[in-house]
Order: structure tokens, then sequence, then C-alpha cells
């Protein structure tokens, strides 16, 4: 708005005859700082409550505009990528449960199933090795049979 259309809606405004949309727009125009000091005293006039609608009319003018094609896509990445781990997380807090056969047995009894699904990764590779070692006929015939299924 140019100080030529400012200074005919404050005449205006000081004749009593201008709209609220009017006020409204003049209220708008002196938010600024750098003006003469004539203006500043139709500020004062103008009073608080209409500066303070032209401001809330100010900023939601601004939040109208729609945000852009790459913020709409991050968001949708991380919240696919937060629906992700989420389902990650339940799905490892699963527990495996180990079916045994007594084909693979022959007869001996197994250490059961929670006995190398707990503790730390070295733990469990360690407990691991352990049974492996102490049955090697079993893991011979686990690899002979996945090789004739393949």
């Amino acid at each position: 708005m140019t100080n030529k259309e400012i200074q005919q809606l404050i005449n205006k405004y000081l004749e009593g005859e201008t709209s609220p949309e009017e006020e409204r727009l003049l209220a708008l125009a002196l938010q600024g700082d750098d003006m003469p000091e004539e203006w500043k005293t139709i500020r004062l006039m103008l009073g608080e409550l209409t500066m303070g609608e032209a401001e809330y009319d100010n900023i939601m003018e601004q939040r109208k505009e729609k945000p852009s094609a790459i913020l709409i896509a991050l968001r949708t990445i991380s919240s696919i990528a937060a629906i992700y781990l989420v389902g990650l997380f339940f799905w490892l807090q699963q527990t495996p449960e180990l079916k045994t056969e007594t084909a693979y047995n022959q007869g001996k009894p197994t250490p059961p199933t929670s006995y190398c699904t707990e503790g730390t990764p070295r733990e469990i590779l360690t407990c691991y090795l352990e049974r492996r070692k102490a049955q090697p006929h079993i893991y011979q015939q686990l690899k002979q049979k996945i090789y004739e299924n393949q």
C-alpha cells in the first residue's frame, strides 16, 4: 500500500467514514515503525484491538499457504520410517519357538528352547557353539536335510 493510499484511509478514518475492513487495512499498513509521527498517533487511536485483529489476519493469511511438495514428502517418509521401526521393535520382542523332531534327536533329550535365546549376542553365540560341539550329528543331519530340499 502506498503512502498516498494510507493517507486517504487516515483522512477517511478521521471523518468516521471507514468500514471495519478499511480499518483493518489501515491497521495493517500502520504496523511498521518507520512512519511519520502523525501516523503513530492514528495507530494509537485505532487501538490495540484493531491492531491485534489486523496482526491476527496477517498471520492467518500466511498460514493458508500450502506446504511445499518436499515438506510433504519428508513428512510421509518419516511417518513410514517410524511405523517400520515400531513394527520392527515389536517383531524383535517375540521369542522364537524352536521345533525339534525326534528324527533329528534320535531319542536324545534336547536342552530347553530358552537355553540359547537369552543373554547378550556373545552369550547366545557361545551357547550355540557349545550345543553344536555336544551334538554334532544333529547339525550334520540338518545340513543334509536342507541340502536335499533345495
